[in-house]
């Protein structure tokens, strides 16, 4: 196990961009109060639709994925392919095993992350299991999230964004006070096996740390207990 956590050290370090769940406190004391009974309430979605099947054979190696992948900030606005977006999701939470282990490793097997994707019209709920998403439409929520992440641009423009939700208490249990670092690993994780994705499938994508985590759960409507830990913009090199 020692070793276990040395590896998962080692590979959530190497997200330097990640904002940590423990100090998105701070932006609770900033968020307004009379919101705070909207994620006791989350938005519905209204179909469910079966993804494009995930390919796990690429044509691009790991390790020149790793040398290719760079943070890029602006995109064309071309919409990303179903298929693709599948890939992506599939490479972040996707299942890769029959016991159903996914494709980022989990401290426990427990998952305490959620994907989400926001377009202009749409915003969709990844379902590893039978590799499906819940969908519903929406307005575009592209501006008010860029305004709950500093103003950055690429949150604004890219016509894909990748929300990693997390929700620590799911580890409570099993692991008591270690267990928002062991969700921050995990988020470590799967946002590198999305960026990686990301460049085989020639896409471009930046890891934004830099969010109003519980501001931007409020704003898409999720459940209580889920934080935004990661905003990932996706689209086509401009």
């Amino acid at each position: 196990m020692k070793r276990r956590e040395v590896l998962a050290v080692l590979a959530a370090t190497a997200v330097t961009e990640s904002a940590p769940l423990h100090a998105q406190s701070r932006w609770r004391r900033n968020s307004n109060s009379n919101n705070d009974s909207d994620s006791n309430n989350p938005a519905r979605f209204t179909k469910q639709i079966d993804l494009p099947h995930a390919n796990a054979a690429g044509t691009v190696s790991l390790e020149e994925a790793i040398a290719r992948r760079r943070s890029v900030r602006r995109y064309r606005p071309d919409a990303i392919p179903l298929a693709s977006i599948g890939q992506l999701l599939w490479a972040g939470q996707g299942i890769t095993r029959d016991n159903d282990r996914r494709a980022a490793p989990s401290a426990g097997a427990l998952y305490p992350l959620e994907l989400y994707t926001v377009s202009a019209t749409e915003i969709m709920h990844y379902l590893p299991q039978g590799h499906r998403a819940e969908t519903r439409s929406s307005n575009d929520l592209r501006p008010e999230l860029r305004a709950l992440s500093v103003d950055q641009a690429s949150v604004g423009t890219a016509p894909l964004l990748i929300a990693v939700a997390a929700e620590s208490a799911r580890l409570n249990e099993r692991y008591g006070a270690r267990a928002v670092p062991y969700t921050n690993m995990e988020v470590g994780h799967a946002t590198q096996n999305i960026l990686l994705q990301a460049v085989v499938l020639g896409l471009a994508a930046v890891p934004v740390g830099a969010v109003d985590g519980p501001g931007a759960a409020r704003a898409l409507g999720l459940p209580a207990g889920q934080t935004v830990a990661y905003l990932v913009p996706v689209g086509y090199p401009a």
